[in-house]
């Protein structure tokens, strides 16, 4: 018999099924004893079927099987098994018996040590796995034993039967297993070599191995001593460049390995540069000079549209004194006018993302608003010089409410009137922050809130020749925060006028202050008006303006330096010190760009 069968069908035969394979089995007895070939043959002869030998009997089937043997009398000696294998019809020429006996008691040997158990044993917890598909194993176990098949197939196909079927695939460690394991996997894998070999070159399978294993003899040539040279020249150098052209020299005839055993100081990095720097400007090259690369993270769209916001003429003042120098990247000095930055850098900043959010823009973060704010070219104060009479009375008048608010609290000792008080209170100072801030960047040139259309804020309703029709839109929408000062107004009033303890000359100077606080206020929001309507026409201004055209703002700085914090102008009046007569005059250059 052939190695392939003798292997499949004698000494690695596995059974399958624990079910009683009697063909007369009638009952849920389980297997108790193997088939012999004595009652196999008797199966076969009695009943028409064949049972393999080997397969599971149960104990009652195995009772009336010896029964109907002793019966028939008829039960022979044991046939001597056939191979069926086509290729194999021939006996096998054994050269070397011995040889042939070692290997049948290693085989013996093997097929009683613990590793050949654990194999059949348990197929998911041992290293070795085995071929045979259980009912219990894993896709995982499936997929090797798919590998082994194939395996056996290819070596059966290329030694006709004349190797045994491997049965298991190693998954520890070869210096862990036992002897025996190792001696087996050895002759295992010098038989499928062989038969590779033999595949390739028939008769020569032997000369092509020794092919394999013989080293390849460098011989030195008149290159290798080139080689020499460049490495000590390496070694010796301290500039970089110079390096890297050494390097390529023999870095693509080289690999990474034998540049690394020459060189035991070269880094991947310097193999790989230097091979880029032979690919791109041959080997040797000299190495060109790197310019300076400016990474430039910032999107400039949305660099432009935080520009836009930031320079809005609402959170600038211009100067009429003072100029100041921008030094761009180039080197170069731009001189500007002084330009004051009425804002807070946080204000402002909260102002942008407040917009970004109502329009949905993505803005960028809050440290580099921050560092665009520090590098552009604009003073930061508190103090502004030359405050005008209409903004400092309206500032001051929230004061003036509020100050009338803490005297009516003296007088109510209602829970709830304290409440109202107190949301007074606090519309109060909101009205205050948003008249400072937000006010000015929701003003348009027209707009469906009457609060913020500047064309129907501006006309006049007494005069027809300073009124303008927004015949394009209506006013049908309300602003809430424009809302808050009228809404404390009149719950503040209502308040005063149900106090009992009051007496009628306090009420009516209340009545009074809150009056006239009122009106500079909202003198205080049509002035923030106009100012935003004549920056809008002076930008249009400047836009408009042509080669050889010139634009002349002349002011008056009466005093240069106040004397009380926030000094309005009807306080210049009759103190000492020099005025200053300023003129600017600005025009455009050959590139349409602002001078002055």
């Amino acid at each position: 018999i052939c190695p392939n069968h003798r292997a499949k069908l004698g000494v690695k035969w596995k059974r399958h099924s624990v079910k009683c394979s009697y063909p007369d089995h009638s009952h849920n007895g389980k297997m108790e004893r193997p088939v012999t070939p004595q009652m196999s043959r008797f199966i076969l002869e009695h009943k028409g079927e064949l049972v393999p030998v080997g397969s599971g009997i149960c104990r009652r089937c195995r009772f009336e099987l010896y029964k109907e043997m002793e019966n028939s009398n008829k039960i022979e000696n044991e046939l001597p098994p056939k191979c069926t294998h086509p290729d194999v019809l021939t006996p096998i020429q054994i050269e070397d018996t011995k040889e042939v006996n070692v290997d049948m008691e290693e085989k013996d040997e093997i097929w009683k040590t613990d590793d050949h158990l654990e194999i059949f044993s348990d197929e998911d917890s041992v290293g070795l796995l085995g071929s045979q598909p259980s009912s219990q194993s894993s896709s995982w176990s499936e997929e090797n034993n798919n590998t082994l098949d194939i395996f056996n197939k290819a070596v059966t196909l290329l030694g006709h039967g004349k190797m045994s079927p491997l049965k298991f695939k190693v998954h520890q460690r070869l210096d862990s297993l036992k002897p025996s394991t190792t001696r087996l996997l050895k002759r295992k894998a010098t038989e499928a070599v062989n038969l590779v070999l033999e595949s390739i070159a028939p008769g020569q399978g032997n000369e092509l191995l020794k092919l394999i294993h013989e080293p390849e003899q460098q011989q030195e040539t008149s290159s290798s001593k080139l080689d020499q040279l460049v490495v000590k020249l390496y070694c010796e150098s301290t500039d970089k460049a110079v390096k890297k052209r050494l390097l390529s020299m023999i870095a693509c005839s080289h690999t990474k390995k034998q540049l690394q055993q020459i060189i035991p100081s070269v880094t991947m990095h310097a193999i790989n540069e230097a091979r880029k720097h032979a690919v791109e400007h041959s080997e040797g090259a000299e190495v060109p000079k790197q310019k300076p690369v400016f990474h430039k993270k910032i999107d400039l769209m949305k660099l432009d549209h935080a520009l836009d916001f930031i320079f809005n003429p609402a959170f600038h003042q211009v100067s009429s004194v003072g100029t100041k120098e921008m030094r761009l990247e180039d080197g170069s000095i731009v001189s500007i006018p002084e330009v004051v930055r009425t804002v807070w850098h946080s204000t402002l900043i909260k102002l942008y993302l407040a917009y970004c959010e109502e329009t949905e823009f993505i803005p960028l973060s809050r440290s580099t608003l921050f560092h665009i704010l520090q590098v552009c070219p604009a003073s930061r104060r508190t103090n502004l010089k030359g405050l005008d009479n209409i903004t400092a009375d309206g500032e001051s008048s929230y004061d003036v409410l509020l100050s009338v608010v803490a005297d009516v609290e003296k007088y109510i000792t209602d829970g709830l009137l304290l409440m109202e008080l107190k949301e007074c209170k606090e519309s109060l100072a909101s009205s205050r922050i948003y008249m400072k801030t937000d006010f000015k960047m929701h003003l348009k040139q027209t707009d469906h809130c009457s609060d913020h259309c500047i064309n129907h804020a501006l006309s006049d309703p007494l005069d027809i020749q300073f009124q303008q029709a927004c015949t394009d839109h209506q006013h049908n929408v309300g602003c809430d925060r424009c809302q808050l000062l009228p809404k404390a107004v009149l719950n503040l009033k209502e308040i005063l006028s149900n106090l009992a303890d009051l007496s009628p000359n306090t009420r009516e100077e209340l009545f009074m202050d809150i009056d006239a606080a009122v009106t500079k206020i909202l003198q205080w929001k049509s002035h923030i008006i106009r100012t935003i309507n004549q920056d809008t026409a002076r930008t249009h201004t400047l836009k408009d303006l042509q080669p050889g055209d010139i634009l002349i703002i002349m002011d008056w700085a009466m005093k240069f330096l106040p004397i009380t914090f926030r000094e309005k102008q009807s306080d210049w009046y009759g103190q000492k010190g020099i005025n200053w007569h300023v003129s600017v005059c600005i025009y455009k250059d050959e590139n349409s760009n602002l001078k002055h």
